[in-house]
């Protein structure tokens, strides 16, 4: 059997399956994550619930979910995942897909880390994130800043992590950034070898080469969302109002509500906003995709 070795969302990580998506290692000394196939351990207790075709149960140190026509997914004690397929022809990208999503948040949660569902750029050795909603424009704006030769440092998961500055870091997921059919138009993006699952139109771009799996301090947020009267505008957040702005975009929210895990959040954002500067952009529902990249570039 092979045995591949990954670096991922801070993480060492061996897997019985290849993910061309993490960025490959020769070597470490022992792994943070191991993933493997096999069968479903029983959760005998948890919380559970459901979100479209997904439903999880969950306690302090496990997490067991079930995609609908995909498989199940078991992730204990931060560092175990094992994956059962529904059935031997399900297609191995969209199995990897639910193992970078879902379950490694469930590792992160686990280790008491908070993901960020947000971008970032890489200016200057400092972290920018570029955060927002589905549909308020974050995809199209880094496909633009990628256009324009900024540096992409992540694009859907930026990992937390306290600096020995006592700044939050941040850190990168992997090397792919995922762009729909209509970022790849606009900015006239032609590689549509990757379709990130089977028909949807979006697609992923590597860029193994420019990764960069180091941590950076985070001194700005941008956060973009649709306005309620059709015009652009651009405000700078402080105090509460950024606090609740940005802990909207923790990555998936639900794995984050006990007790615990809402101190976590409140020590972690409040650290985050304690050196970072929080803009939130409200755009028009149609407007060109240059028009809110230039409100973009102009606060970075």
């Amino acid at each position: 059997m092979s045995i591949y070795k990954y670096w991922g969302f801070g993480l060492d990580i061996l897997s019985e399956i290849p993910f061309p998506e993490l960025s490959p290692v020769t070597s470490f000394e022992q792994a943070h994550v191991n993933i493997r196939m096999g069968e479903m351990p029983e959760i005998p207790d948890g919380f559970t619930f459901s979100t479209g075709s997904i439903s999880y149960t969950m306690n302090d140190h496990e997490l067991l979910f079930t995609v609908r026509d995909v498989g199940k997914y078991y992730v204990k004690d931060g560092d175990t995942i094992i994956i059962r397929p529904d059935h031997a022809g399900i297609e191995m990208r969209l199995l990897r897909l639910f193992v970078l999503a879902a379950a490694m948040a469930g590792i992160l949660q686990q280790r008491r880390i908070i993901p960020m569902h947000t971008g970032s750029l890489l200016i200057d050795s400092k972290l920018t994130l570029i955060a927002g909603r589905s549909g308020a424009g974050k995809s199209t704006t880094l496909a633009g800043l990628m256009n324009k030769q900024y540096r992409i440092f992540s694009d859907d998961i930026v990992v937390l992590a306290n600096g020995a500055d006592h700044q939050m870091h941040g850190i990168a997921s992997y090397p792919m950034i995922k762009l729909w059919e209509q970022s790849m138009q606009a900015f006239e993006y032609e590689d549509r070898s990757f379709p990130i699952m089977p028909g949807m139109e979006k697609y992923g771009l590597f860029f193994h080469d420019d990764f960069d799996t180091r941590a950076y301090p985070i001194n700005r947020v941008i956060l973009l969302k649709l306005s309620d009267d059709g015009r652009f505008t651009t405000e700078r957040l402080s105090g509460g109002n950024a606090f609740e702005a940005v802990v909207e975009h923790i990555y998936k929210p639900s794995f984050f509500n006990s007790p615990d895990m809402r101190v976590l959040k409140f020590k972690t954002i409040t650290q985050l906003l304690q050196n970072t500067e929080v803009y939130q952009i409200a755009r028009p529902a149609n407007c060109a995709p240059d028009e809110l990249l230039s409100r973009v570039t102009a606060l970075i």
